[in-house]
This record gives structure tokens, sequence and C-alpha cells, in this order.
């Protein structure tokens, strides 16, 4: 019963960590687009982009590319933790239902 309730405990802080993780990612990812957005609807062919406490300049169409690629494997990794999330809400929910009949027997 003692393991169980470390495992309660383990599952539910990694929960908690990639469910933050999650929200990260999403926003970064909507940053991204958003950016892109923006970008499209200018006339300019080049563009500054920050780099640090810099910016460069850089063609437009090389930019939003870069955007879209960032955009990619941001969404990959969304994927990644939404498995993740649902495999730790899995066994969380499946500790506590252990739990429950352990207690109630």
């Amino acid at each position: 019963m003692r393991e169980m309730a470390n495992s309660l405990r383990n599952s539910r802080s990694q929960l908690a960590m990639t469910l933050a993780q999650l929200e990260q990612v999403q926003r970064q990812k909507k940053i991204a687009e958003l950016t892109e957005k923006e970008l499209t609807s200018y006339d300019n062919e080049k563009v500054w982009r920050s780099c640090g406490k810099m910016f460069i300049q850089q063609e437009k169409q090389s930019y939003t590319g870069d955007l879209k690629h960032d955009e990619k494997l941001l969404d990959e990794q969304v994927k990644a933790l939404e498995q993740k999330r649902h495999y730790l809400q899995t066994t969380v929910d499946n500790t506590v239902e252990s739990l429950r009949r352990v207690m109630g027997s």
C-alpha cells in the first residue's frame, strides 16, 4: 500500500510537470503562428529578426520558412506530451482505483 501511495505521488508530480510543459509548448506554437500570420501581411521582402539582444535582417520568406519548421517541431512535441499526459492520467486513475479497492477490503 505504501508503494502504491508513492507511485501515485510520483505519477501526480510527473503529470503536473507534463501539463506545465504542454502549456509552454502550446504557447510557443501560438506565438510562432501569430508571428507568421503577421509577417505575411507585410509587403517588405526583408524583416528584422530578434537574436538575443540584437536584431538581424533576414529575407521574409526564409524567416516564415523557419517559423513553419518550428511549428512542425512544436506539433510533434505537443503530440508526444499529449501521449505522456494520457499515460500518466491513466496511471493515476488506475492507482487511485487500486487504493480504493485495497482500503475498501
